[in-house]
């Protein structure tokens, strides 16, 4: 896209369209809009983008919005929506919103304040009280609610910080000015979401984008890292900081995985963190590297199975104790959750006139606490016009919107409410401003919701200059309502304000080594086995269709004879029987061409195409802030080509020409990942297990299939095919060419395939490899010592085959000697791949949860 430098005029009058739109509707009248003012004017600072929107027209508008959705497909930006099985694309509206410079200059000490005050009423309330002991703050309010952690008394006092993080979720009131709807402050997420839309929306309008002077967001993304080192305990001399994340199921693990690479710090779950001596260790491997800060994704109640929630596998036993103590610092504080409560949003202006002794700068959506006589009158009177709300989410417990509720419903909801009236709040429903978003080819008003951000710095606060827009599309519309989010622009016409550099020189004490997890490597090692099993599995069945194609229709006794062989040893290496093999193998023959399309595109069909590029998506979003971002790219173009072949086919079962073409690509897109994970992974402990998994792969890759291929001797003609179909298969039939133009045979073949040092392909190859990398991967010799034994075993018994007299067949045709050598090299192979799982990817037992009742205050 080159929207912003278009010149399309197909729309012209969009934009007036828009505004008519709105002010033709009685109600959108009496909403503000971002974009037009209540008279249908375009608004200053949104003229570039109305500007824009005319010159892309309708089919320029859906095909930025197809070009936003393409780009972070292929940059892997997922979302799990709660309860859902997979990741699903985040969604973004390429057209940005714009907010005027001088009103955010108005907004943003308001937001410092906010989080100023939310700071200090959480060292109040785990410290002396004073907020409940005055009154100023009902006691009902704090200690029913369940994210006030009495385990956490007194730690909040003992550090500088303990709110580390904050955001705000904001809408416009009718008039116009900006109000709080609520506070994010539990494991705030979005910051990294920001980032990924104007990376995006910066690809797909690039002409508005550079001309628009905008405010720039990885300075707060600088100033997050400084001050993480700036919470660290004061005997750090160099603050090693990590972020606990609940792991790849979490419904932002995209965001914790980018947010690991923006700031530097590693991705660590609970089992990779152990307490001892009071300190809380990040296991790595060979020895314990001490954690100063932790930056945690994990909710509160699941961070320490012994103090906190005890059926959590997600926490680290001990962490309450650790912070205690003072040796580690828990951002944010393991207590914020109190913080999220709505019922506290009457009571902040007076918190901030007791806790800051000055007036609250930004309002609150007006809220009424039922807990008291006057909120609870009003929301019994106003019940059909306000959103109810729990003071805590969970379950049973959700908002409802009152006017949404049958006359019935509402008495029932009257009555739960009077039953427990402290844990009830009502609030106005805003009516929120509207924005201009793209439905299909079109531009409609959709209600606005901007989320910002504060991180910690110095003694207070800095505000993200931008947010996460978040757009509501009506079921009027489409089909399904859609939370879409937009980039949120933020003129920069004073130049930017000066920042402390995060790149400054350090003392040799204070450079940190790499460090990299057990888990971490184990998952490497997996992702350099699935991606050479799928590049394998790719070569073998293009080779196979190859014939195929060339014999499955040919009368040719010699093409048939050979396909027969092909498709049997295709089914042995990919290890998928029955297959070509076995009890009516006859049958599956004759339809050859479905269990083909099976091998390729089964994706829950272990030993197929499709199955080891889906586990290998899989474990790379395991370990995606090891990876390059243009990884994504690469698998997600993977599954698009299974995905279109399988649209393609609509369940037939016909070898197409869609399907060669369909494997040729999937091949590239792996070549390309071989390509990146060669050149673009820094050689680590990381890098080194994934090669070591690559090279396991290929030399059992290579093993099954000469063993499958090659132990039996049939006519010549039959050989000579199937002879070459193994070596286009193992990427060598060039070089044998070149080679062994006078001497082609098996005996010849095994040379180049087992015994080669020098042939990428070999299995001599793999293992030399093999031994590179285990030479450099730290461990006390006597442990790895079983896994430098095999390997030896391995290269002597390579090192002394005699190839001409394995090539050697009985009278039965049968090469017993090569079948026997080949069977044992696996069997050798495959004990030293799980030696290496053994000694190195050993994790601790898993945390066996308590056998627990969950109360019913901890099921809010």
């Amino acid at each position: 896209m080159t929207a912003g430098n278009g010149s399309r005029t197909d729309a012209s009058g969009m934009v007036h369209a828009y505004a008519a739109r709105r002010t033709g509707n009685r109600t959108e009248r009496a909403r503000w809009d971002e974009m037009v003012g209540f008279h249908g004017r375009v608004r200053r600072g949104w003229r570039e983008l109305s500007a824009v929107a005319e010159s892309l027209g309708p089919s320029g508008l859906a095909a930025a919005a197809a070009e936003a959705h393409r780009l972070l497909e292929e940059d892997g930006v997922t979302y799990r929506p709660l309860g859902a099985p997979e990741e699903q694309t985040w969604v973004l509206d390429p057209l940005p919103v714009f907010v005027d410079e001088a009103e955010w200059a108005m907004l943003e000490p308001g937001l410092i304040q906010r989080a100023n005050l939310l700071e200090a009423l959480l060292h109040d309330l785990y410290g002396p009280r004073n907020t409940l002991r005055s009154g100023v703050l009902p006691n009902e309010l704090v200690h029913a609610h369940p994210g006030f952690l009495r385990v956490w008394d007194g730690v909040a006092t003992g550090t500088a910080r303990q709110l580390f993080l904050a955001a705000a979720d904001l809408a416009r009131a009718a008039d116009g000015t900006w109000c709080v709807l609520a506070d994010r402050v539990q494991a705030p997420s979005g910051a990294g979401y920001a980032m990924a839309n104007r990376r995006v929306v910066s690809r797909v309008l690039p002409g508005l984008h550079r001309d628009a002077e905008l405010h720039r967001l990885g300075p707060f993304f600088h100033a997050m890292r400084i001050g993480l080192e700036q919470v660290a305990p004061p005997t750090a001399e160099a603050p090693r900081a990590v972020l606990l994340t609940p792991g790849a199921g979490s419904e932002t693990a995209f965001e914790q995985a980018y947010l690991s690479t923006l700031l530097g710090y590693p991705l660590v779950r609970g089992e990779d963190l152990v307490v001892a001596d009071g300190r809380v260790w990040q296991q790595t491997l060979g020895r314990l590297e001490q954690v100063d800060v932790i930056l945690r994704r994990v909710d509160s109640w699941y961070c320490d199975p012994l103090d906190l929630r005890p059926d959590s596998e997600l926490g680290v036993p001990g962490l309450v104790e650790a912070a205690r103590a003072g040796s580690v610092s828990v951002v944010n504080g393991l207590g914020c959750g109190v913080l999220e409560n709505p019922g506290l949003l009457p009571f902040l202006p007076a918190l901030c006139q007791a806790l800051l002794d000055e007036p609250l700068r930004l309002k609150s959506v007006p809220t009424w606490w039922c807990g008291d006589d006057a909120g609870l009158a009003k929301v019994r009177g106003s019940l059909a016009e306000m959103v109810i709300k729990p003071l805590a989410r969970g379950i049973g417990r959700t908002r409802v919107h009152g006017w949404e509720l049958t006359e019935q419903q509402r008495k029932d909801l009257l009555h739960r409410i009077e039953a427990e009236p402290y844990a009830w709040v009502g609030q106005e429903a805003l009516p929120c401003s509207t924005a201009p978003s793209i439905v299909a080819d079109d531009l409609f008003p959709q209600d606005l919701t901007l989320r910002t951000f504060a991180v910690a710095s110095g003694s207070t606060f800095q505000v993200m200059t931008g947010g996460l827009g978040q757009v509501r599309t009506s079921p009027a519309l489409t089909d399904r309502q859609v939370l879409t989010t937009k980039d949120v622009w933020i003129r920069n016409t004073r130049g930017a304000p000066a920042i402390e550099p995060w790149v400054r020189e350090a003392t040799p004490s204070q450079v940190l080594p790499l460090t990299i997890t057990p888990r971490v490597t184990e998952d490497m090692f997996w992702l350099g086995r699935y991606a050479e099993r799928a590049e394998d599995t790719a070569r073998l069945v293009r080779a196979v269709n190859d014939r195929w194609a060339d014999f499955h229709h040919s009368p040719e006794r010699t093409g048939a004879a050979a396909l027969a062989v092909l498709l049997e040893t295709l089914t042995r290496v990919t290890a998928t029987a029955p297959g070509f093999r076995g009890v009516d193998a006859d049958t599956r023959f004759a339809g050859r061409a479905g269990e083909l399309l099976s091998l390729v595109l089964d994706e829950e069909r272990e030993g197929t195409l499709a199955f080891a590029v889906r586990r290998l998506t899989e474990v790379s979003g395991d370990v995606r802030e090891q990876l390059s971002t243009d990884t994504w790219l690469v698998l997600g173009g993977l599954e698009r080509e299974l995905d279109d072949l399988r649209r393609k086919l609509r369940g037939r079962q016909v070898l197409t020409p869609d399907v060669p073409t369909a494997i040729a690509r999937v091949l590239e897109g792996l070549l390309a990942l071989s390509g990146l994970i060669a050149e673009s992974l820094v050689r680590d402990a990381g890098w080194r297990f994934c090669e070591i998994g690559r090279r396991v792969e290929r030399a059992l890759h290579v093993t099954a299939l000469l063993e499958a291929a090659v132990t039996a001797r049939r006519a010549p003609q039959t050989d000579s095919l199937v002879l070459e179909s193994v070596l286009i298969a193992a990427e060598s039939i060039i070089t044998y060419r070149r080679r062994y133009q006078a001497r082609a045979g098996v005996g010849t073949m095994l040379d180049l395939l087992l015994a080669d040092r020098e042939n990428p392909r070999a299995v001599a190859y793999q293992l030399d490899r093999l031994g590179e990398a285990l030479e450099r991967i730290p461990a006390e010799s006597e442990r790895i010592a079983p896994v430098r034994d095999a390997l030896a075993e391995i290269r002597a018994i390579i090192r002394n085959a005699d190839t001409v007299a394995l090539a050697r067949a009985e009278e039965d045709g049968t090469r017993p000697e090569l079948r026997d050598l080949l069977s044992h090299l696996n069997k050798l192979l495959s004990t030293l791949a799980v030696d290496v799982e053994r000694i190195f990817f050993v994790q601790p037992a898993p945390q066996r949860p308590l056998d627990v009742t969950v109360s019913t205050w901890e099921a809010w």
